[in-house]
């Protein structure tokens, strides 16, 4: 899928934003939102909102795209929006460029053993884990490894998982919880091991860590289109909510 963003009007790549390592921090006037570059297209910036329950207004987004516009981004994209801050982010002139299902399980101790064995994903190997990542979801939606990192840090307690073959990531799973809430936060395997049950070994695996900590509500999301993993978390017990979430791009040049 490629976006007008993705594009430049003299045909070359438009020349990438340097940030700083932890990314930027924009301020509103009663909440703040956090800017990386969106991974492998380093001219397009990534507004992430974690406090969706507090939103930015019309005017701090204008205020945060003049900001970012100045700075040299062709465009922005927001991380997933619910409900409210979608129509917010619709207000300020952002388009929907991908829609999301939003699925629960409401029984993690349920799950049974894993029939793969994983193992701990250590932050050394963040970078692999993009590479199975990028092989998983393609350029314009993978993680590098910078997004696999803050993946982890997005919950106040997260568990990180991997399959090998040959001391090489074949599939990776990251599960957060936030008190009694967990969430499946991102789910990969490389399509070249597709079929071996990898991605439930890891689902299985993520729902008993979960339940150890008496999480009894997770919640995970795919893109509508990906049939596949819908068939997968369906088939371990996750149920389709009726509302789902949404990622906007406004254009800054």
């Amino acid at each position: 899928m490629i976006h007008e963003a993705d594009r430049h009007p003299s045909g070359d790549a438009p020349a990438p934003v340097v940030l700083p390592p932890d990314g930027l921090v924009l301020r509103g006037a009663h909440v703040t939102g956090r800017v990386r570059c969106w991974p492998h297209q380093p001219h397009i910036a990534q507004l992430v909102m974690y406090q969706q329950t507090r939103l930015p207004s019309a005017v701090d987004l204008a205020h945060w795209c003049d900001e970012l516009a100045q700075r040299g981004f062709v465009a922005v994209r927001t991380s997933a929006l619910a409900t409210a801050a979608a129509a917010r982010a619709e207000t300020a002139g952002f388009r929907i460029i991908q829609e999301l299902v939003l699925l629960q399980h409401d029984d993690p101790a349920a799950a049974p053993a894993p029939a793969h064995r994983t193992e701990r994903l250590l932050l050394g190997h963040d970078i692999d884990a993009a590479r199975v990542d990028q092989a998983a979801f393609g350029s314009n939606w993978s993680l590098d490894a910078a997004g696999v990192t803050d993946v982890r840090r997005a919950t106040p307690r997260h568990r990180a998982r991997a399959t090998t073959d040959d001391d090489t990531i074949t599939s990776f799973a990251i599960t957060g919880r936030d008190s009694r809430l967990g969430f499946l936060q991102r789910l990969a395997v490389d399509p070249t091991h597709h079929r071996q049950g990898l991605g439930v070994a890891l689902v299985h695996d993520s729902l008993r860590w979960l339940a150890r900590w008496r999480v009894q509500r997770v919640l995970v999301n795919t893109p509508t289109g990906n049939a596949a993993a819908l068939a997968l978390y369906e088939r371990v017990g996750f149920r389709r909510l009726p509302d789902g979430l949404r990622v906007y791009e406004r254009a800054l040049q």
